[in-house]
């Protein structure tokens, strides 16, 4: 547990913050996001802790000051809120990564609150200083409280405070709020940045949009040059400077850290804690960007995603296949259904294709990951012929989404969908599976070549990253 959390005017940018009808809960979906930047000021030092949230909140049309109640309900990247103490009629989500309608969230099982996570630099990740008078670039678990940052204006500013901690990603209860997101070399232009960085979601990027400003990493992933990896475990890492600035993080302008009253989550710093340093939104050195700069924002990175040698493809069976206890087993095509010869023996059998989600590509608001869009499923032996398994079959579980009527019956694959043997063992012998896919013009980001190649030894930072099967 890491009591007190204070909140020092900590802003929330569009997107963040979330509201739902009902008392506090340990899981439930979203109703209402918010439109705009959203801060928090107060101390929680047990359940019923009063904050002030001040700005439009979520579902509202108007600014005001509202107090909100600290709730037994938080985890690293979410932390909730109520309405009321005894009356209890709304409650609030405040995330270190963008939240969309729908979707739902889990806390921790603990009951009790402490547990929240502040955003920051994944170990590994260079930064630029002054040592022994000359620019250089030092691994971020390498700095020195007193070195000298050298800022994305080319000022010189004393780092007075560093702090880590590592966490266990795959064991939290909300993984996406707490996996890091790769920002590739030159996502943003030549030499930003140099080489691939890894931040926290919540991270946020200084771009220059007539004007510099500040974007939270997770409004920017594209699902391509920048991603969120899966990983077991990493180690985050806030610089604090003497005040609010912009870093050089492998030659890419990210954000130095500012205190939300989040110090306390990090299991070790160094440097002395200053209490004039604020987290309010005065003390921003950059303002939040607007959405329709976000958006701007989204198609330059698409367009430098295409000169780096990106491509899309909307081919609607998406690289289908079959893995067969292991083994790859490749379709026979007749335009959008796959057809697939399975031994009558298979038992481990997962439908894999590639995947996008919307969200990313700047389709819609969806941010499920979507492989293909099964319309129709069909088991045929040499003796029986084919009989139909019914998209809502409930053996139809793992690795699907809910059936979906817009535009035909149909549903969605998240890329790696578990067809159950139970669904053909009857047969007695080898089976043809039979996959009709419905059209889609969803594309999907193919990485260039040079995409795959392992970083050099050395350079690549502490990720500790799980491999899967297919």
């Amino acid at each position: 547990m890491a009591l007190p959390i204070v909140f020092n005017n900590t802003v929330y940018a569009a997107g963040f913050a979330a509201s739902d009808d009902g008392a506090p809960s340990a899981t439930f979906g979203l109703d209402d996001i918010s439109t705009a930047n959203i801060s928090l000021t107060g101390t929680i030092n047990a359940i019923g802790d009063p904050v002030q949230a001040t700005g439009i909140l979520p579902g509202a049309s108007a600014s005001s000051t509202t107090t909100l109640y600290a709730t037994q309900y938080d985890s690293s990247g979410l932390i909730q809120f109520s309405d009321s103490t005894t009356n209890p009629q709304t409650r609030f989500v405040f995330s270190n990564s963008q939240l969309a309608p729908r979707q739902r969230v889990t806390f921790d099982s603990n009951n009790t609150p402490g547990d929240y996570t502040p955003v920051c630099f994944v170990t590994g990740t260079p930064i630029r200083v002054v040592r022994d008078g000359a620019e250089v670039d030092v691994v971020v678990e390498d700095l020195r409280v007193g070195d000298q940052a050298v800022t994305a204006s080319g000022h010189r500013r004393p780092i007075v405070w560093i702090g880590h901690r590592t966490l266990a990603c795959r064991r939290h209860p909300r993984p996406g709020s707490v996996m890091p997101v790769r920002i590739a070399a030159g996502a943003f232009g030549e030499g930003r940045p140099a080489r691939d960085v890894f931040v926290s979601p919540g991270h946020a990027i200084c771009v220059d949009v007539l004007g510099a400003v500040l974007i939270p990493v997770s409004h920017l992933v594209n699902g391509a040059t920048i991603a969120q990896v899966e990983v077991d475990t990493v180690t985050y890492w806030h610089v604090e400077l003497d005040r609010h600035d912009v870093l050089l993080a492998g030659g890419l302008p990210a954000e130095s850290y500012i205190d939300c009253g989040n110090r306390s989550f990090f299991a070790t710093g160094q440097g002395e804690v200053d209490p004039a340093r604020t987290g309010s939104l005065a003390d921003y050195c950059h303002p939040l960007a607007e959405e329709a700069v976000v958006t701007a924002v989204h198609g330059r990175l698409r367009s430098r995603a295409l000169q780096l040698g990106w491509t899309l493809d909307t081919a609607p069976l998406a690289g289908l296949h079959l893995v067969a206890d292991g083994r790859v087993v490749r379709p026979t095509t007749t335009g959008t259904v796959a057809h697939f010869a399975l031994p009558a023996d298979a038992r481990d059998v997962w439908l894999v294709s590639d995947t996008s989600i919307p969200a990313e590509m700047g389709v819609n608001g969806d941010t499920r990951r979507l492989g293909v869009s099964v319309q129709a499923l069909g088991i045929e032996d040499g003796s029986a012929g084919q009989r139909e398994i019914p998209l809502d079959d409930p053996r139809l579980a793992t690795g699907f989404h809910r059936l979906e009527h817009e535009g035909g019956v149909h549903r969605w694959t998240d890329g790696r969908a578990h067809l159950p043997a139970s669904l053909w063992e009857d047969r007695g012998g080898p089976v043809v599976v039979h996959v009709a896919c419905l059209a889609s013009e969803l594309a999907r980001w193919v990485a260039p070549a040079a995409a795959g190649v392992p970083e050099q030894a050395g350079t690549a930072p502490h990720l500790h990253a799980a491999r899967s099967a297919a």
